[in-house]
């Protein structure tokens, strides 16, 4: 929860203050200065909205919300949202539009960002999982910076070389990551951290050679996932739109602000 102070942006006359301001632009340190503060405020303004609405739901008390902020967007995201699975026709539908990009027994050439964990550490598994996200954000916000970043955080080998693996056959790599893999574009980056036994990766795919066209029963489960994560992602941004309209804010045009 964002104290009360003197600031000129405030959510239903809850302030944010330039600390915070700062301190989240260390978090978009790869765009430019005016884009990384316009884009630090909206974060700022959002986890408000959401925290104001945990306590208003008794899903948090103050306290709650200033030291476990993530656990109560949680809760309240967990009770607010509700995605309607896809089903079997969509699910077609996807694979039908998309299916130049599911090819068997490609050779891909790729690259990632490694963030361990152990399987059975839940905790270690969480901040690795943090870390992979923040990087991830990073990288959207810049797909250039992708290199540094693998030279700085990856734990792999890979990092000296800009998290660049060469050349990946099936069966080389752990059964999370090559699924992934098998359903990327050239040139893509995967939009979330891909989650294995040994940790979480972030994949670049920077070019693929061959393959055959893949059944849509081997990539029904994968599809039905991306799109519950889309409906998802969707659902979040309108509840969240919902919230800005209904809430004074002051000094920061939420409008404005709205990713393209």
């Amino acid at each position: 929860m964002i104290a009360k102070d003197a600031a000129f942006i405030n959510v239903n006359g809850i302030a944010i203050t330039q600390v915070q301001i700062d301190q989240e632009m260390m978090n978009h340190s790869a765009l430019a200065d005016v884009q990384a503060r316009q884009t630090s405020i909206r974060a700022l303004v959002v986890r408000e909205l959401l925290l104001q609405e945990a306590i208003k739901w008794s899903l948090c008390d103050l306290d709650g919300a200033i030291n476990k902020p993530d656990e109560a967007i949680d809760k309240l995201l967990a009770r607010q949202i509700k995605v309607p699975s896809p089903d079997e026709a969509s699910c077609e539908r996807y694979f039908e539009e998309n299916r130049n990009n599911f090819l068997t027994a490609p050779v891909f050439e790729a690259s990632h960002i490694f963030f361990p964990a152990h399987p059975g550490d839940e905790e270690m598994r969480s901040k690795a999982k943090n870390k992979a996200m923040l990087a991830v954000q990073k990288i959207k916000e810049n797909p250039d910076c992708f290199a540094d970043i693998a030279r700085q955080q990856s734990a792999c080998s890979s990092a000296s070389n800009g998290g660049r693996l060469g050349h990946v056959a099936k069966g080389q790599t752990v059964p999370a990551f090559e699924s992934a893999l098998m359903v990327m574009s050239k040139g893509e980056i995967s939009a979330l951290p891909v989650e294995t036994e040994v940790g979480f990766h972030i994949i670049r795919l920077d070019d693929r050679e061959g393959g055959e066209n893949m059944p849509f029963d081997m990539l029904k489960s994968w599809i039905f996932e991306t799109l519950t994560a889309q409906r998802r992602e969707k659902a979040i941004s309108g509840y969240v739109r919902g919230l800005a309209d209904q809430a004074q804010i002051g000094g920061f045009d939420f409008d404005l602000s709205e990713p393209s």
